[in-house]
């Protein structure tokens, strides 16, 4: 028992969004496989049922054509008969040059009509005189008895008969061919002796029901059979399948309207049986049964790989919904993951109407109670850290005042009060605002530099690159200045040639972007990496010898206020230059108000 419990504890999916995928595809491959076997059974029928119909109805259009052609045929021989130069042919009454004209137009008329239906012959036999005009010149002969023509099977049928009208399928053109032709053929008499003076017969190629059965469903599948009135063979569309095996007599006594017949083992076929209107003759059709279970076979595994083909499908679409309705167990999961990390900033951003809805809304509460007691030690920090700002500019200031002062450059010294005056009032923040317009930071910028260009004269090089249309945005006080000054302090003091200094501000997207570059010595590449990870640290544990506190004082401050993504980036080239690029994002007034009453209440 403690195994088995094991082993489905191994094959129980773990976790809701694989449970729930796991019970979805469970029920659609059931219901999958349901399908398979209703659609399996129940097309094999309807194929075979169609393909039955469909031999049925393509029977008996094959009948009505042939039914069509005979229709011609009699008509033809009914309509020659009537023509008064061909009964004076048939009676021989007349000589010399009448009897030409007799022939010259019984011929004509008989052409006319086979140039109009091309596929048709007709033949005049005229027995006084061994003689049978026809259509096709080549088998006009003059003494047939010397063709051997009395001999054939068709003349003795119709020399035997007793019916007028004789409809034939073993008639054998006298020259021009050997192949067996359908034929109707009608006997002349003579009105008075009432004898038979000779026949008129219209004829077919056989090839016309080749040209029916091509294209049907029985062409390769299968073979038409014709029985004539006497049970006999008059056509087979296919010979090779059966050969000489054909149990005609046994044939012709089972068949019916329809149903399957065996000729002996591996030879099953089912067939469709029409009578010739117009012939009376048996027309069958038969189809394989093995094609047309391989068609059901095929049609099958069809289905299948369909079928096959959407459970693959719907496990895709299972596993969608699964994780769809999933989502926001997994985002809060995520979320309590990386909330200390944020300390504990941010909401869910979900709004669902259901159980999993209110379960995001108080933990969405929880997190902003959490958060209201964080705010006040994130407050106190950038107070501190600006603070901790304040003092060193201060005594670098008054050091060049002094400087100024001893040289008795009294000029410059008021130019250097003025504008210090500018920066305390400046630094005072009457407003209690750590918020400016970016227009004020860039000009407290400026004046910190216009004193530092007293101090060293010629040796400075500052140049500005500022887009107008940011100066109306709002940023935090003192993340330029402080900037500036390290760049002084760790570049130009080394140097000993001239120094340059670029400012440029400018959009990137949705967010400002400033970059200070000098030219000073750079920063070697080990100290640029230690320098980094400095900056960045946010736990606390990277200890820098206090190189870069001041970059990491304003790195920590815009990513109090902005979040990730905003703050510093350091680059430099030992040797070349120093650049920082400070990211912080758009914001007007009302936001920067917005995002400081945000950090104010938590």
């Amino acid at each position: 028992m403690q195994k088995f419990n094991k082993l489905m504890r191994m094959i129980t999916p773990r976790g809701m969004a694989n449970k729930l995928f796991a019970m979805i595809c469970f029920i659609w491959i059931f219901i999958t496989i349901s399908l398979i076997c209703i659609v399996t059974n129940v097309s094999g029928n309807l194929l075979y049922k169609f393909n039955r119909n469909l031999l049925d109805n393509q029977a008996k259009q094959t009948v009505n054509v042939f039914d069509q052609y005979m229709d011609i045929l009699r008509n033809t021989v009914m309509t020659v008969s009537r023509e008064d130069n061909v009964k004076a042919l048939i009676s021989g009454d007349n000589e010399g040059y009448k009897a030409y004209l007799v022939y010259r137009d019984s011929y004509t008329y008989i052409k006319n009509i086979h140039e109009f239906y091309d596929w048709m012959n007709i033949y005049i036999i005229v027995k006084d005189k061994n003689y049978i005009m026809s259509s096709n010149p080549r088998d006009v002969v003059t003494d047939y008895d010397k063709k051997g023509i009395p001999e054939m099977r068709w003349y003795k049928y119709l020399e035997d008969g007793v019916k007028e009208t004789h409809i034939m399928s073993d008639f054998i053109p006298p020259v021009s061919s050997n192949r067996e032709q359908f034929a109707y053929a009608l006997n002349i008499r003579n009105i008075y002796k009432w004898d038979i003076e000779g026949y008129i017969i219209a004829t077919i190629d056989k090839n016309v029901l080749d040209d029916l059965v091509r294209g049907t469903s029985f062409e390769k599948n299968g073979f038409m059979l014709v029985l004539n009135d006497n049970g006999q063979v008059a056509y087979n569309s296919d010979p090779s399948i059966l050969g000489d095996d054909l149990p005609i007599e046994q044939l012709s006594n089972q068949i019916k309207d329809s149903g399957n017949y065996a000729f002996g083992i591996n030879k099953d076929f089912y067939y469709s049986s029409w009578k010739s209107r117009t012939s009376g003759w048996n027309f069958i059709a038969f189809a394989d049964k093995k094609y047309a279970e391989k068609e059901v076979l095929d049609f099958q595994l069809l289905v299948f790989s369909i079928l096959i083909v959407a459970i693959l499908l719907l496990i895709i679409v299972a596993r969608f919904v699964s994780d769809t309705y999933s989502k926001p167990i997994k985002q809060i999961l995520r979320f309590i993951h990386d909330i200390e990390k944020k300390e504990f900033a941010g909401q869910i951003d979900l709004e669902l109407e259901d159980e999993m809805g209110d379960l995001i809304n108080s933990f969405n509460a929880m997190i902003a109670s959490v958060r209201q007691n964080q705010v006040l030690k994130k407050k106190a920090e950038i107070d501190a850290l600006q603070k901790q700002i304040n003092p060193h500019f201060l005594f670098n200031t008054f050091q060049s005042i002094k400087a100024l002062a001893q040289q008795n450059d009294s000029r410059s010294v008021i130019m250097m009060i003025e504008k210090l005056s500018d920066m305390f009032h400046y630094n005072m923040n009457r407003d209690k605002s750590p918020m400016t317009e970016i227009r004020y930071e860039i000009e407290h910028v400026r004046n910190y530099l216009d004193i530092q260009r007293v101090r060293y004269g010629n040796r400075m090089e500052v140049f500005y690159d500022i887009d107008d249309r940011i100066l109306p945005y709002w940023t935090l006080k003192f993340i330029l200045q402080p900037i500036v000054e390290n760049s002084i302090s760790h570049s130009m003091e080394q140097m000993s040639g001239g120094y340059r200094l670029d400012i440029r501000g400018g959009f990137d997207g949705d967010d400002i972007v400033f970059v200070i570059r000098d030219n000073g010595v750079g920063i070697p590449e080990e100290k640029l990496i230690k320098l980094r990870e400095y900056i960045y640290d946010k736990s606390g544990t990277v200890e820098n010898d206090n190189f870069g506190i001041g970059l990491r004082n304003i790195h920590e401050r815009l990513y109090l206020l902005y979040g990730d993504g905003y703050g510093l980036t350091v680059d430099s080239v030992l040797g070349r230059y120093t650049e920082i690029c400070v990211r912080i994002s758009k914001m007007d007034r009302k936001e920067a108000m917005q995002s400081v009453n945000y950090i104010d209440r938590g």
